[in-house]
C-alpha cells in the first residue's frame, strides 16, 4: 500500500508540458548568452567556462537552463 496517493496524474503531466514549453521558450536565450560569453574579455563573461571547453556552448547552454528554470516551478 502507498502512502503517497496522487489525486491528479494530469497536474504532473501539464506542469511537464510547462516545463518543457519554458525550456523550448528561454534556450535561445541561454544559448545567446553562451556564446557571447565565448567572445567577451574574461573579465566581462557573465558564464564563465571551462579550460578546453571552448566549443561546448550548446552543453553550457543546457546545463544552465537545466539549473535556473526549475526556480520558475517553485512553490
Amino acid at each position: 500500500m502507498s502512502l503517497v496517493t496522487r489525486h491528479a496524474p494530469s497536474l504532473f503531466s501539464s506542469e511537464r508540458r510547462e516545463y518543457r514549453l519554458t525550456y523550448a521558450l528561454s534556450f535561445p536565450l541561454f544559448f545567446a548568452v553562451a556564446l557571447m560569453s565565448r567572445f567577451l574579455p574574461a573579465s566581462m563573461r557573465p558564464l564563465p567556462f571551462e579550460r578546453g571547453r571552448f566549443f561546448a556552448v550548446m552543453a553550457d547552454a543546457r546545463q544552465t537552463a537545466h539549473s535556473v528554470l526549475p526556480y520558475a516551478f517553485m512553490r
